[in-house]
């Protein structure tokens, strides 16, 4: 496994260079505490036979509410989050996963729908630009592009497209049909999320991920119906990163999604 190959390397490494302190009784604390060690272990000895699961197979509570720090008293609360001055409405775990995701799967194109101020996507491009090794581009989708600020404007991997999602004929398929995959996807836009995962399947290839923030959270009648679609349409739902801090600990709770 991809994401693994880093802890096996340092795992090889201590075992050749630094027997006695790799031991489970060596040297505590000279190197790792055995308790460091064994959650290094932990990740190389886990079986990921059950990664991918079925958006059915699966319920939908959170071991935690990620956003539960927004509504504590935390000075000027976590939505205050910015990434280079610019507002970037993602939580702690998100940001944690999304770099992880993008180091795994490489993409050649990211498509972030919801542009906000520009600060998410300006993140994504800064990201893509640091962990892919051949960079691609950053596509963001929003109706009020005005309220972009011009310092994200500036990114050469990024571009921002005025579109009414609130209709997919929209979208530009000839612009679509010539963007590399793999690709990511991020809906982050809350307008008909399922007429446009539907839209944009027809562009999807095998690999290339869909990730729906917030709106799953809800877990209503419509959520389950969608999610019953996005299942026949091949789409499995990638528990490394839902789960990765606890069941569903994301604001896209089983929506971290692959298709197979």
């Amino acid at each position: 496994m991809k994401i693994a190959s880093e802890h096996k390397a340092f795992w090889d490494a201590g075992n050749e260079n630094y027997p006695d302190q790799m031991r489970p009784d060596g040297f505590s604390g000279q190197l790792f505490t055995p308790g460091a060690l064994d959650g290094i272990k932990a990740v190389l000895d886990n079986d990921c036979s059950d990664r991918f699961a079925k958006p059915s197979d699966r319920g939908w509570m959170s071991a935690i509410y990620p956003w539960t720090g927004d509504r504590r008293h935390t000075k000027i609360g976590a939505l205050a989050k910015t990434y280079r001055g610019l507002i970037i409405i993602k939580t702690p775990f998100d940001l944690a996963l999304y770099p992880r995701l993008i180091w795994e799967l490489q993409p050649r194109t990211i498509i972030e729908l919801g542009s906000c101020q520009g600060g998410s996507g300006l993140w994504f491009a800064d990201n893509m630009s640091v962990l892919c090794e051949k960079p691609g581009e950053v596509h963001s989708f929003d109706l009020y592009t005005k309220l972009v600020h011009e310092n994200a404007r500036k990114h050469p991997l990024l571009t921002f497209h005025q579109v009414d999602l609130s209709d997919v004929a929209n979208l530009d398929k000839n612009l679509l049909v010539t963007l590399p995959h793999p690709w990511l996807v991020i809906d982050d836009a809350h307008v008909q999320i399922f007429s446009v995962f539907s839209y944009l399947n027809n562009f999807l290839v095998s690999g290339d991920y869909y990730v729906i923030e917030d709106n799953p959270a809800l877990a209503n009648r419509e959520i389950i119906d969608g999610f019953q679609l996005i299942e026949q349409a091949g789409f499995l739902v990638d528990t490394y990163y839902t789960d990765a801090f606890g069941t569903n600990v994301t604001c896209a709770p089983n929506a971290w999604l692959r298709k197979s």
